[in-house]
C-alpha cells in the first residue's frame, strides 16, 4: 500500500518530489531572466568597474549615439553599484561624435542602408543628411537589382522548363502556353530594368562628396 501511493503523480513521482521539482522552477526561470539580462546591457560589470567613462563615451560618440545612452549605462552598473560619470562620458561622447558626424561616414552608413542619427551639429546636418541619402540610393539600387537578377534567374529558368514540355504548375496545356508567351515579355522587361539600374549604379558608384 505504501508503495503504490507514490505513484499519485505523473510518471511515479511521489508528491515530495514533484514538490521539489516545482519549488525549484521559480530559481531556475529568474537565473534564465538574469542570463537574458545581462545578454542585454549596455556595459559589463568589469566595464562598469573600471569607470573609463571617457573612453566609454568616445566609443559611443563614434558610434552615433545620443545622450541618453547614459540611462542604459546606468541600469547596466546599478547589478554592482556603480553610477556612471556623466561629465566625462558626455566629454567623451562629444570628442567620438566628431568621427560620427563625417562625410565619409555618412555616405558609408548610407550604402549600409543604414540612416544616421540626429545628433551632428546644426551647420553640418543637412549636409550630412544629402550625403547619407545618396548612399542609401545606392544600397537600394544593389538591392532592386539583385532581387531583378533573382526573378529573372526563375522565369529563364521556367522559359526552360516549359519550352521542354513540362507543365509547371500549371494543370492544363493552355495555360503553360499562355504563360509561356508572357514569359518572354516579363524577362525583356527584367533585363531592361537591370541594364537602367546598373547605370544608374554605376552613376552613383562614381558620386563624390
Amino acid at each position: 500500500m505504501n508503495q503504490s501511493s507514490n505513484l499519485d503523480t505523473p510518471n511515479g513521482l511521489n508528491h515530495r518530489t514533484a514538490s521539489n521539482h516545482t519549488n525549484r522552477l521559480p530559481v531556475l526561470c529568474t537565473s534564465l531572466f538574469c542570463l537574458m539580462m545581462a545578454g542585454c546591457a549596455s556595459l559589463s560589470k568589469q566595464e562598469c568597474q573600471l569607470g573609463n567613462w571617457q573612453a566609454i563615451g568616445y566609443t559611443d560618440g563614434v558610434s552615433g549615439y545620443y545622450s541618453s545612452r547614459i540611462q542604459e549605462h546606468q541600469r547596466a552598473c546599478a547589478r554592482v553599484d556603480v553610477s556612471p560619470n556623466y561629465k566625462l562620458w558626455e566629454k567623451g561622447r562629444k570628442e567620438g561624435l566628431k568621427e560620427y558626424c563625417t562625410k565619409a561616414n555618412a555616405y558609408r552608413l548610407g550604402k549600409q542602408g543604414t540612416t544616421m542619427n540626429d545628433v551632428c551639429p546644426d551647420n553640418i546636418a543637412l549636409q550630412l543628411e544629402n550625403i547619407n541619402n545618396k548612399g542609401k540610393e545606392l544600397y537600394e539600387l544593389r538591392r532592386q537589382i539583385n532581387r531583378d537578377k533573382e526573378k529573372l534567374e526563375k522565369y529563364q529558368d521556367e522559359l526552360e522548363k516549359l519550352s521542354n514540355g513540362e507543365m509547371l504548375h500549371f494543370k492544363s496545356e493552355r495555360d503553360a502556353r499562355n504563360y509561356l508567351l508572357e514569359l518572354d515579355d516579363k524577362i525583356d522587361k527584367l533585363e531592361m530594368d537591370i541594364e537602367d539600374n546598373q547605370y544608374q549604379l554605376e552613376k552613383l558608384s562614381a558620386y563624390r562628396y
